[in-house]
This record gives C-alpha cells, sequence and structure tokens, in this order.
C-alpha cells in the first residue's frame, strides 16, 4: 500500500528534489514524522555525497539501517570531525584522560605550581569541556569565567597554590585558555570533546559534501553546528523543533534557528501535523505552541487532572511520570516502592552520576555533616550565580533541585556509604518498559508512553514564563500517546 503523505511533507520532498536555497530550515514539532520524512526527502535529493549528521551514535545507527539513497551516509559529528584530524595527525588513540593531563600541564605552566591538587586540575578540565563545545573559538577570559561560574565549576575555599593563596575563577579561565592551545598540540592522542573542537578551532574543517541535514539541531551547541557548517560545499539542511530546545542550561544553542533563518536567509519549511498525540492533547500544547496540529485520523484522547495523592494508586508500570526536576520524582519513586510496584528514576549515567559527584566533592564523613555541607554550597554558588550578569535562571533552579534531591534521597538513613547505594539502586536506563518510570521532561525527551502524569506543580518556578520554562511544558505534555493526567491541576 502506498504511504499517502501529507502536504508539508511532499513541499519538503520538492524542496530536496528542486530547490535553490542553500540553507533550508525545517522546523518539526513533536510526534510529526520528522525522521521519516527526511529519509524519504533523502530519496529525492540528486546531491552525489549526502551525509545526515546525527545527535549521538544510536541515533546514526539507526539512520544507517534506514537510509535507502546508495548516495547518502548518517555519521555523529564526532566521526565526521574525527576524520579531519586522522587527515592532519594520522592515527591517535582516543583517550579520555587527555583532558586531565592536558589541564594539568595548564596549571602547572600559567602558575609555576610543580604539583596542582587533583580537585583543581579536575575543575579546569571540566571548564576546558564546557568551552570547547559553547564557545570553541574564544581566547576571552570573561568568556570562560561566564562558563566556569555558569556550570559551578569555582575554586572552592580550600583550592590553593603553592603560596597557600586562594585560586580565584580569573585563575581557572586563565588555565582554561592556556589549556586549550595545548589541546591543539599534538601528542598521539585525543578525548571526545576534541574529535568536534579541533577541527572548528584549527580550520581543518573543509567542504566535502554536497548535502548536509543535521538532525535535531536544536540540542547542538556552537562548536557542533559551526562543524556541520563547514563540510558542506553545497545546501545545508537544518531540522529539529525549536520549540523542543530545553538544553540552554548544557550549552545548547537553540538561537541557531534563528541566526539560519534571519542571518543566512535559510528558506523555512514546516511539520506541524503530529502522527503521536490524540486531539484532546494538541489542544493542552496548542496553548503553548499554536501551529501544533493533530492528524485528521488522530483518536480523542483523554486530558484529565488528579490530587497526588491519588497518583501512587493510578500509576502502573508502563506509564511516565514527569517533572520539570528531580527531587519530586525521588518521593513519589520512593512512594511507589513502599505500595510494592515496580519504579525508578531514568537517568543513572547523568542525574544519578552527577549527585553522586557532588556527594563525593562535598567530602563529608556523616550524613549531618552532608547536610550541613550542603547547604553551605547551595548558597555559596546561588550567591556567586546571581552576581552574574543575565544568569540562567534554569541554572539557578538546577543547582536548587540537586540540593533538594540529595536530601530527599538521604530521608531514613544514617550514613553516607547507605545515601550511596540508594543512589546506585533508584537511578536506571534499563528494563524502563515493566517499571512506573519517573522522569524529568529533559530525560524524557525522545521518548513517549500511552499515558502520562505531568506533576504540573512543578512546572513554571517561580512563575517564570521564559521561552524555555514554555518548551519544557510543551515537551512534557506530547509524551502522551492517549492519556495526559496533570497531576495538581493546572497550576502554572
Amino acid at each position: 500500500m502506498t504511504k499517502q503523505w501529507s502536504p508539508q511533507q511532499q513541499e519538503i520532498f520538492k524542496e530536496f528534489a528542486h530547490g535553490t536555497s542553500k540553507i533550508v530550515v525545517v522546523e518539526a514539532r513533536a510526534g510529526t514524522g520528522k525522521t521519516t520524512t527526511i529519509l524519504e526527502a533523502l530519496d529525492h535529493a540528486p546531491e552525489q555525497d549526502i551525509v545526515c549528521c546525527a545527535f549521538n551514535k544510536d541515533i546514526a545507527e539507526e539512520l544507517k539501517h534506514r537510509i535507502k539513497n546508495p548516495r547518502a551516509q548518517a555519521k555523529t559529528l564526532h566521526s565526521l570531525g574525527n576524520s579531519f584530524i586522522y587527515g592532519r595527525w594520522g592515527r591517535t588513540q582516543i583517550d579520555s584522560a587527555r583532558g586531565l593531563r592536558v589541564a594539568q600541564a595548564a596549571v602547572e605552566q600559567v602558575s609555576r605550581c610543580k604539583d596542582p591538587a587533583r580537585d583543581v586540575v579536575k575543575a579546569v578540565a571540566d571548564i576546558v569541556s564546557k568551552v570547547k563545545g559553547i564557545a570553541p573559538l574564544t581566547e576571552d577570559v570573561e568568556r570562560v569565567m561566564e562558563i566556569a561560574i555558569g556550570f559551578d565549576l569555582q575554586p572552592t575555599a580550600d583550592m590553593v597554590d603553592d603560596q597557600e593563596q586562594p585560586y580565584t575563577v580569573e585563575d581557572f579561565a586563565k588555565f582554561a585558555l592556556r589549556a586549550l592551545t595545548l589541546a591543539c598540540e599534538k601528542d598521539g592522542s585525543i578525548d571526545f570533546d576534541d574529535m568536534i573542537f579541533l577541527p572548528v578551532r584549527l580550520g581543518w574543517a573543509r567542504p566535502r559534501h554536497d548535502l548536509v541535514v543535521v538532525d535535531e539541531a536544536q540540542d547542538m551547541n556552537e562548536a557542533q553546528l559551526l562543524l556541520a557548517q563547514r563540510v558542506c560545499s553545497g545546501r545545508l539542511v537544518i531540522v529539529g523543533d525549536p520549540r523542543q530546545g530545553i538544553y540552554g542550561f548544557r550549552g545548547a544553542d537553540t538561537a541557531s534557528f534563528e541566526w539560519f533563518k534571519g542571518e543566512l536567509g535559510g528558506k523555512v519549511l514546516k511539520l506541524t501535523v503530529t502522527y503521536r498525540c490524540p486531539k484532546a492533547v494538541v489542544r493542552e500544547a496548542q496553548a503553548i505552541v499554536q501551529d501544533f496540529e493533530a492528524a485528521p485520523s488522530a483518536p480523542e484522547g483523554f486530558v484529565g487532572d488528579l490530587d497526588s495523592k491519588a497518583l501512587v494508586t493510578a500509576a502502573q508500570p508502563g506509564n511516565f511520570i514527569l517533572s520539570r526536576s528531580n527531587a519530586p520524582l525521588v518521593s513519589v519513586c520512593l512512594k511507589l516502592l513502599r505500595e510494592g510496584k515496580r519504579a525508578v528514576v531514568r537517568g543513572k549515567k547523568d542525574v544519578g552520576a552527577s549527585l553522586l559527584k557532588l556527594v563525593e566533592k562535598l567530602r563529608a564523613r556523616d550524613l549531618p555533616g552532608l547536610m550541613k555541607k550542603l547547604d553551605a554550597w547551595k548558597e555559596r554558588t546561588l550567591k556567586t550565580l546571581r552576581a552574574q550578569k543575565d544568569v540562567s535562571e534554569s541554572k539557578i533552579e538546577f543547582v536548587l533541585d540537586q540540593a533538594e534531591t540529595i536530601r530527599e534521597l538521604a530521608e531514613g538513613f544514617s550514613s553516607v556509604s547507605e545515601l550511596k547505594a540508594r543512589m546506585d539502586t533508584l537511578f536506571s536506563d534499563n528494563n524502563i518498559g515493566n517499571s512506573v518510570v519517573c522522569s524529568s521532561v529533559h530525560k524524557a525527551k525522545g521518548l513517549e508512553a500511552e499515558k502520562v502524569f505531568v506533576l504540573a506543580s512543578t512546572l513554571y518556578p517561580g512563575k517564570r514564563r521564559d521561552i524555555e520554562e514554555q518548551n519544557i511544558h510543551y515537551v512534557a505534555v506530547t509524551r502522551a500517546k492517549a492519556t495526559l493526567i496533570l497531576v495538581e491541576g493546572r497550576k502554572f
């Protein structure tokens, strides 16, 4: 049976086949069949060398199996960048410890400190990693300081040099700039960040592909987008949904869509008809994104409210429970477990790992000591953030959420080791189909479930209504394929 393509999809196929615009921006709303549409569009493209740039390796592998055009290939931007490194440096070893070695050398050279403390080196290495993605071309100390403060990568009171003088944020920024320079020197190895950073920073990336398609562009940082632009010798197609841009706190460049459309004059095409969400859910989402549409054949579905006390009884394995922040999820998950229901908090590799890292960083001997140090860390970090110009509120919320999540996890325990054990078992990314999945909206992006509960009271913290908070709301409700339940009603 021949697939019936929508007018919007046909317009995209026409542009791929006959379009003359050098830059095309495809704005694809949630569940609109973006990937299926782009794969079909590739079959219409006349170019001889086509590359579809994927956000990560898993997506690239999926695309490889689904692409039919023999002139097209799927690659991650990291593999694309690595090919330029190979052309300049030959075969290099991928070494995750390179960043630490380079950071240590930078600290030693700039501060003349012969044996810098490991926590100083680690903080500088983390700053360098962030700068490589967010501002790969910068040589400005002030810009690096902004990034260090924004990601809470600042010196603590116990970080001192050989003369027992405390380090400053400016010191760390200078170390990081030196490390960026050292990272550009050939030593036989590279790390994961270098795969994109080096070809951009050193100008190695050159036009190579006739047609470059960038998927999930709203989640990509400046370095990734610059690499994609520089490898393109013909047409560049930017695909994604700027209204699903919710990773600004990690450096994702959501403003890129406006840049490609405005300054570069990209032609805009849209996919606004969702094939995931029922009509009732679409009406809910239209309060945030007005051009979101239900497919004509979509079922009615259901949107309702629920009291938080009834949530534990109502939630069943396979359902999602979504929250703006992680702390409320921990509380809900523990209640589900006490009722004998299988439940997990999604995010072992990053959420659970980052919390464990913070606990270890505070180096407390017991839980009372940990809580005291946690409060001090929170106040110190918030004070520094709030002193910044134009600080992102999402960064402040992130700090508050980390502190509150650790407090929730520590409830009922008497030792730090017990807390760490809970962190290890409660967070999971595997076998989630047989559990109630408690997830932040950020971790649920790209996923869907028949029934979704949204902890509505966690949306719009502090009554903020900025665009990223609206995007989080939109992503949350559009995970539902049939039923959407707003817990505690519309308290936003």
